[in-house]
């Protein structure tokens, strides 16, 4: 083809017909200027499908992660409600003396009244490390990265909360099992083969009279419907970007 170019040039020149010759020369740099740009809007036509691959990768890993999360979430949810059900029953007299008639039953809601507290949260491994890696941009759907920097402000919120919770546990609520209960029987629930001799047993409609303790359970009552909520608008964020990316996924296949 350049051959063919170059023949031409030579043959017009030799003919003294310069006009041509200017015409055919601008002619030629036309071509091999649309040619660059085909070439340029070919490579950029192929950049683009490569980055949008690579979304559509990443976006099918952060909704699996996702799915996780809200599995997990919905199990945390579980957890805090069953805490928050359990301390309510044992603050209210009459509930009180009807888990007191099952002896199973009385160890294990005051062993869980008393010492456990849900701490674990969702975790999205997929998004921190697109965030790490500075690759966040990847996702190109405006509303998707919105939603994401407001899931990551839920979880930090919570993860905060729930740090707060521990520490006012940990100053404040343990002194029951300290100074109130003989906490041997319940530290048997949590460890049945452990061989050791459990004391008096504990005389739960007394305690719960005890206002300190009251006060306590109360204000562990009140954490855990706090953490409630917040795992509870985390869960649904968490469902409204699951539904986006979704969306996103599926209009990338039509």
């Amino acid at each position: 083809m350049i051959k063919f170019f170059r023949h031409i040039r030579k043959r017009l020149l030799s003919e003294g017909k310069t006009g041509k010759y200017l015409t055919y020369a601008i002619g030629e740099i036309v071509l091999v200027v649309i040619g660059i740009l085909i070439a340029l809007q070919i490579n950029n036509w192929n950049e683009a499908r490569q980055i949008k691959k690579v979304e559509k990768e990443i976006l099918n890993v952060l909704l699996e992660d996702l799915n996780s999360a809200k599995s997990f979430s919905a199990q945390y949810i579980r957890s805090e409600q069953h805490y928050l059900d359990i301390i309510e029953t044992i603050l209210h007299t009459d509930s009180l003396k009807t888990i007191l008639n099952d002896k199973d039953k009385t160890v294990e809601y005051f062993n869980r009244a008393f010492w456990d507290f849900e701490i674990k949260i969702p975790v999205i491994n997929t998004y921190s490390d697109l965030k790490n890696a500075g690759k966040i941009a990847i996702v190109q759907n405006d509303s998707i990265r919105d939603r994401l920097s407001i899931l990551e402000a839920n979880i930090y919120n919570l993860d905060k909360l729930i740090q707060d919770r521990m520490n006012v546990h940990q100053i404040r609520i343990d002194e029951i099992c300290v100074e109130n209960v003989n906490f041997l029987p319940l530290l048997k629930f949590k460890m049945p083969d452990y061989n050791i001799s459990l004391g008096p047993q504990n005389n739960y409609i007394e305690i719960m009279a005890i206002p300190k303790v009251r006060n306590l359970m109360g204000i562990k009552s009140v954490l855990t419907y706090e953490a409630l909520g917040y795992r509870k608008n985390l869960h649904n964020e968490i469902e409204s970007i699951i539904k986006l990316i979704s969306t996103e996924l599926h209009e990338s296949e039509n």
